[in-house]
Parts: C-alpha cells; sequence; structure tokens
C-alpha cells in the first residue's frame, strides 16, 4: 500500500459525515430525561385542562340561560344531571302569550332533547337546577348556587358559583360561593 492509498483511506475514516455511536446515546440520554421530566407535567396540564373546559360548559349554559331570561322576560331553569349522564338543558315556562313556544331549548350544542353533554369524559358531581328570572337573577331568598365538575380520573374538580345577583364565575372548590 502507498502513501497515497493510506492517505485516501485516513481521510475517508476522518472527514466521514454523520456522528458516532456516543453522541446518538447522549443525545437519546437527554431526550429520555426530557421525556421523563415533562410527561407528568403535561399529564396534569391535560386534567387541569379538561376541568376547567367541564366548567366553561356549565358556565355557557347558565350565562345562555339567564341571556334568554333577560332578552325574552320570562324566567329560564337549568336542569342538570349528575353522573353517569353529565348533561344539562334549559327549560321555559310555556304560557299564553309567552314567547318560549316549547318548554326545552334545542339549539347550538344540544341533542333533539335540548340535552347539553359534558365532553371528555368530565363529570358533573354537584347539580342543582338553577332559575334565572327576568331580571337575570335567581328567585329572591335562592342564595348562592354551587355547581361542581370534575375530570375523568377525579384528580381536579372546580366550582361554578351563581350569586344571587346572577354573577357566573368559576373558582376553586375550597372557596365559598359569594
Amino acid at each position: 500500500m502507498t502513501n497515497r492509498t493510506r492517505n485516501l483511506w485516513r481521510s475517508a475514516w476522518t472527514d466521514s459525515a454523520g456522528y458516532q455511536l456516543a453522541e446518538l446515546l447522549v443525545i437519546i440520554g437527554v431526550i429520555s430525561v426530557l421525556a421523563a421530566i415533562g410527561f407528568p407535567l403535561y399529564l396534569s396540564y391535560a386534567r387541569a385542562q379538561e376541568t376547567d373546559g367541564a366548567a366553561r360548559t356549565v358556565v355557557t349554559a347558565l350565562n345562555e340561560a339567564r341571556q334568554f331570561a333577560i332578552t325574552r322576560g320570562i324566567s329560564y331553569t337549568v336542569e342538570t344531571q349528575t353522573n353517569p349522564n353529565n348533561r344539562m338543558r334549559l327549560t321555559c315556562v310555556v304560557a299564553a302569550g309567552s314567547p318560549c313556544t316549547t318548554a326545552v331549548y334545542v339549539g347550538p350544542g344540544t341533542d333533539g332533547s335540548g340535552w347539553r353533554t359534558l365532553e371528555n369524559a368530565s363529570q358533573i358531581v354537584l347539580g342543582p337546577s338553577i332559575t334565572f328570572t327576568s331580571l337575570g337573577a335567581p328567585p329572591v331568598g335562592t342564595g348562592a348556587v354551587r355547581f361542581r365538575v370534575q375530570n375523568s380520573t377525579a384528580t381536579g374538580s372546580l366550582d361554578v358559583c351563581v350569586s344571587p345577583s346572577g354573577r357566573i364565575k368559576v373558582q376553586a372548590q375550597t372557596v365559598a360561593c359569594p
């Protein structure tokens, strides 16, 4: 073998593109450590968002009933069904001269019977019925009303509180309703 051939072999090995096995193992190790740290945090975040989404769905239904009561000048009630159904619907009083033609509101986001189901397997744990008068508040003397939603793994829950003035807000379970 001549010097020229030896130099060609040497330059082929030293100038070759790519990564060595040790470098690849270090990269795989770093990615594994980051995944081991990040995955539990992601699961916790996903469960919190699931609970928050369920609470926002309840808030939407309550605000819709309140808006209908104010704009149409009649009382609307939000009925809930807790676990295993986990759904809610709006009803109104059908009377002569009332703008309400059917007792159950069927609209966007509801099925044919007017029920709006929580998504992501979230659960309504505490779900009383509440009526909004034409003034947009529960009847006088009702006090604060509390709804409670929980994520599918029962690791987190939020309360949706309706104050006597009709204000609706989402808060932690440990906080008293206003």
